[in-house]
């Protein structure tokens, strides 16, 4: 590890999946590693998953102390996703040493082995749980043999405390209904450009989305820009359910 005081991953695993699949994305489309990967390339991402993203980067020694990318990580993302298993299964095994250097016997622990094993990284509660459901998911893709009693240990609660109970708020004043004008409705949006084009997304039960293209795309750049944005759209819809999840746990 570049950083000896680093903490296991303690995001989710399908995040640092997804941030992956947006690096090959973006090589793909480019040919090309962002320079540096820093909040700003994960601005759609809430500031606790970028630390936790960020971090985890740095763990597997994909990218520096400073966000720049190691040529590790220009490896794996330029490598097919169904040729990557092999760097994958090394990057776990090198960074995890605690846990694969073959004096713990990880095919045949169990839960409470390997929360004693993890804690070693001077991790407990939460994170420890959170830290071993990534190590669990890292290892089942890079297919490395772990014991089927080992499960993610579940985080006590502070001391049995009770937690608080929400209070009941008044209902919310019902506001007058106003009925739109239908003819301001279907009106098309302006584009942000003369070039650009503005396409309506209508949206059932909901205020209709605009998309913003250039007009005089060709047509190779149509097809790409369809299924990028179909990237995208599913991706950011991922994003915003995952922080939906974690701001429900945290409530």
């Amino acid at each position: 590890m570049n950083d000896k005081s680093l903490k296991p991953p303690y995001t989710s695993y399908r995040s640092f999946q997804n941030l992956i699949g947006e690096l090959r994305e973006y090589v793909r489309a480019h040919q090309v590693v962002p320079s540096v990967i820093d909040r700003s390339l994960l601005h759609k991402r809430s500031g606790s998953e970028q630390s936790a993203l960020i971090a985890a980067l740095k763990w597997f020694e994909l990218i520096e102390d400073d966000g720049t990318p190691t040529q590790l990580l220009h490896d794996y993302v330029e490598t097919d996703e169904s040729k990557s298993v092999p760097m994958l299964k090394s990057m776990v095994e090198k960074s995890y040493s605690l846990i694969t250097d073959g004096k713990f016997d990880l095919r045949r622990a169990t839960t409470n082995q390997m929360a004693e094993q993890f804690r070693q990284y001077d991790i407990s509660g939460s994170t420890l749980y959170k830290c071993i459901s990534f190590f669990l998911a890292a290892a089942k893709d890079a297919g490395i043999p772990v014991s089927p009693l080992v499960k993610a240990p579940v985080a006590s609660s502070n001391g049995g405390a009770k937690r608080k109970s929400k209070p009941v708020l008044a209902p919310a004043p019902i506001n007058p209904v106003v009925t739109p004008d239908p003819h301001l409705a279907q009106k098309t949006p302006r584009a942000p450009r003369e070039d650009m084009v503005a396409i309506p997304i209508p949206i059932y039960g909901g205020s209709d989305g605009v998309i913003y293209l250039p007009g005089n795309m060709t047509e190779k750049q149509w097809t790409n820009v369809i299924k990028m944005t179909e990237f995208i759209l599913q991706n950011y819809r991922e994003t915003m359910a995952e922080q939906a999840a974690e701001a429900e746990e945290d409530s």
